[in-house]
């Protein structure tokens, strides 16, 4: 039982109507349904009386609301005193970052200035740490599910990566097509990109010819510049990787990629969570003014 699981159990009580506490919470209609499911299940007793879409608090649903009111009202005084507006903000943030490692890093090193107490944990491979372990995600999709809460940072164009001799450097758009013929160099195969590449090759009739996979992205670029190979990639998110030796070329039709930030709905956040949150959903945005 967790204490966001009272939390939203304690609004369905009050306005008696699922749909109401979801938008109450801005979360999806299914996620608040089954959190009060589990609940129930987690408690061994029905909580709500259901009859005609209307809901009405059981005997063991009214001793249970008395209860958490009155609890999570002396909580949340003490946390108001706790996280007081003046007081310092610190404590550590673990990320689980899978896309736009520069970016997120760039965000970090802005926000330290501001928060200096503040420390990070900054993981992009997992190696059998638990997503639980993270407090938020930033990917293309979450890393379990319990991270069933998310907003999206950027859309951005995925574009033919070429150097600049190749002979398709200067066309104004690239059909994959036109690349069976080509070595391409791609990140590891659990990426995004790599699923993303393989998938277009395959709808233009054909498996892609592989020369290497790098999971770094200074030495995949540095084979790419050197004309042996072609790749996919962002280029908003590679910004500020060694680029002058290659060209984007945008494909036809256009692909492009949305990268989430993700965090567990279920799990009460701290003030530094919700506040490096917000700032990272604020530094996307400038991102692409």
């Amino acid at each position: 039982m967790e204490l966001l699981q009272l939390r939203y159990f304690l609004t369905v009580a009050k306005m008696l109507n699922i749909s109401h506490a979801a938008r109450h919470h801005m979360i999806p209609q299914p996620a608040m349904s089954k959190t009060i499911s589990r609940l129930e299940k987690e408690l061994g007793t029905p909580l709500f009386d259901r009859y005609k879409n209307k809901l009405t608090l059981t005997r063991e649903g009214q001793a249970l609301y008395r209860s958490v009111s009155q609890s999570l009202s002396q909580i949340d005084n003490t946390v108001r005193e706790l996280n007081r507006e003046d007081a310092p903000l610190c404590g550590e943030l673990k990320l689980l970052v899978s896309q736009h490692r520069g970016t997120v890093l760039d965000s970090i090193i802005a926000f330290k200035k501001q928060y200096p107490l503040v420390t990070f944990r900054f993981v992009y491979e997992r190696d059998g740490i638990t997503a639980e372990d993270f407090d938020l995600c930033i990917s293309n999709q979450p890393p379990s599910g319990a991270f069933d809460s998310n907003v999206c940072l950027i859309t951005e164009q995925l574009k033919l990566v070429v150097s600049a001799g190749h002979p398709l450097a200067g066309e104004e758009s690239v059909d994959f097509r036109q690349l069976r013929q080509e070595e391409f160099a791609l990140i590891s195969r659990d990426s995004s990109l790599w699923q993303q590449a393989a998938l277009l090759c395959r709808q233009a009739g054909f498996e892609p010819h592989i020369s290497i996979t790098c999971g770094d992205l200074h030495c995949l670029l540095r084979y790419v510049a050197s004309g042996m190979a072609v790749t996919l990639g962002p280029e908003i998110s590679w910004r500020n990787l060694p680029l002058e030796e290659v060209r984007f070329v945008p494909t036809q039709p256009p692909v492009y990629r949305p990268t989430y930030l993700f965090w567990n709905g279920l799990r009460s956040p701290s003030r530094l969570c919700d506040t490096y949150r917000a700032f990272l959903v604020d530094y996307f945005r400038n991102l692409q003014m």
